[in-house]
């Protein structure tokens, strides 16, 4: 029972951690919102080119599961480039 309220506990404090973050719980934005910080362009700009290389692989309404894969693999180039 300890176990399961501590995972729950867990759960609900990054589900805030993350909220207040990007102010969204969507991987869509989150990816937005990193690569907007990470380049230095406007938000619409990096918004618009996510957008369009999605559309090169033929994804035209990104789901969440598209944009949180790719927000990982951002994350993990980002990673590779700083070390």
């Amino acid at each position: 029972m300890r176990y399961a309220l501590l995972v729950i506990g867990l759960a609900v404090a990054a589900t805030i951690a993350t909220y207040v973050r990007y102010e969204s719980l969507d991987p869509c934005d989150w990816m937005d919102q990193d690569m907007a910080r990470q380049s230095g362009l406007p938000l619409l700009v990096v918004r618009t080119r996510i957008r369009a290389e999605f559309l090169l692989e033929g994804i035209t309404e990104p789901s969440a599961s598209d944009c949180l894969s790719r927000w990982w693999e951002i994350r993990a180039e980002g990673l590779n480039e700083d070390s």
